[in-house]
């Protein structure tokens, strides 16, 4: 049944190719008569940053809209969600074929992960090649940014040095594309057909050629948000016990493990410290346990902070996390108060902590001022901008 289906998505895909180029000559025409602002669609991946980088970009007076076809727990909060077609079986997949003629038609403008598109692929973490053969026909500008899991490959990672993402890692060919030839070629693909790549932090190492000072990952300070990043910097309570905020999407991943261990270790020598994991449940749920922390501890593995950790800093929080490279991986590492900890230190880094919490009110106001100078949507919108001009781009 399921190659049956295939089979029908394919010369149904192909028929739609065929239309939107006989087609094209009537979008020229439209797009040369109108004179509206550039239009811009950010799509694949529900990760949350996603609708904030395209709020960024309408900051440039860009028309520029988030849309996915699944959400993940975290948030909903797109322009476009169409998760709830997409989950009808047959029509919600055949459905894509119909997003994909609009926006080839809409779009002047295309934002994507590494990993998915708007036709469907039947190769794991691939988008479908054909539809970025159209979108070069069709004049469209194509962007692709990195998240990490649409980059990593094995050898790539286990050269970094330990510990590294694969260090416990018990899914292999399922988390990332792991193989290191399919990533070469498959990066090469997707090089070829971009007008660029955006890459950061850890995720630099497996896109040479991408350009990696856009900083990507974007905190809206601004409207409704403002409340839901209040500052809430650490109290000096000495009477209550050091009170650790770990969120992992994978625990296998963050080295949550090292740090459960290392919490109950010093619990065991008396020292007065408590860890709250935060898994599968909203973001705005989420935030509210952030806040009652005195430390947030992103990750002692990867070698690069997550969005966890920007959230926990605008929110005025010291930040744990291990960085493998801070002066290539870090925007302006030197003022940047991430605590770099590593799986070795990690014990004696929390004692130092819990040793000297006055000191923690001070890097929680100097987290949240970071954010403010460099991680907000006017700051990366800048950066977007000043790389739209180097590309030649207008807007």
């Amino acid at each position: 049944m399921k190659t049956i289906f295939r089979l029908i998505y394919d010369v149904l895909s192909i028929g739609v190719i065929i239309l939107v180029i006989l087609l094209s000559p009537f979008r020229f025409i439209y797009k040369k008569l109108h004179s509206s602002p550039v239009q811009s669609l950010w799509l694949g991946t529900p990760i949350i940053t996603l609708a904030f980088k395209a709020k960024a970009e309408s900051l440039l007076g860009v028309k520029s809209k988030s849309l996915v076809y699944e959400t993940y727990f975290i948030t909903q909060a797109f322009d476009y969600n169409l998760s709830q077609w997409i989950t009808f079986p047959l029509v919600g997949k055949l459905c894509s074929l119909l997003i994909f003629g609009w926006a080839c038609i809409w779009a002047d403008r295309l934002h994507l992960y590494c990993d998915r598109g708007l036709l469907f692929s039947w190769q794991p973490l691939q988008i479908n090649l054909k539809e970025l053969i159209v979108y070069k026909l069709l004049g469209i500008q194509v962007f692709f940014w990195t998240y990490g899991a649409d980059v990593r490959s094995q050898i790539t990672t286990q050269k970094l040095g330990e510990p590294n993402c694969c260090t416990e890692c018990n899914l292999v060919g399922q988390a990332c594309i792991c193989n290191e030839s399919k990533r070469l070629k498959y990066i090469g693909k997707l090089q070829q057909y971009s007008t660029a790549m955006f890459s950061m932090g850890d995720m630099i190492e497996y896109t040479p050629g991408s350009r990696n000072d856009l900083f990507f990952w974007p905190v809206d300070l601004d409207g409704h948000n403002r409340d839901k990043y209040q500052p809430n910097y650490p109290q000096i309570n000495h009477n209550q016990p050091l009170h650790i905020v770990h969120a992992p999407n994978h625990r296998i991943f963050k080295g949550t493990h090292f740090l459960i261990e290392a919490v109950e270790t010093l619990q065991a020598e008396g020292i007065a410290i408590e860890l709250s994991l935060v898994e599968r449940i909203p973001n705005a749920q989420a935030l509210e346990i952030y806040r009652t922390a005195d430390v947030i501890f992103d990750q002692c593995l990867i070698g690069f902070h997550g969005y966890f950790a920007l959230e926990g800093m605008a929110m005025g929080k010291p930040v744990m996390c291990f960085i493998r490279k801070p002066q290539e991986y870090l925007l302006h590492p030197e003022e940047c108060p991430i605590i770099n900890t590593h799986i070795d230190t990690l014990k004696a880094d929390l004692l130092k902590l819990y040793n000297s919490r006055e000191q923690l009110r001070d890097i929680g106001i100097k987290s949240r001022q970071y954010i403010e100078k460099y991680f907000t949507l006017e700051a990366f919108a800048q950066r977007l901008q000043t790389a739209y001009k180097d590309l030649g781009i207008s807007r």
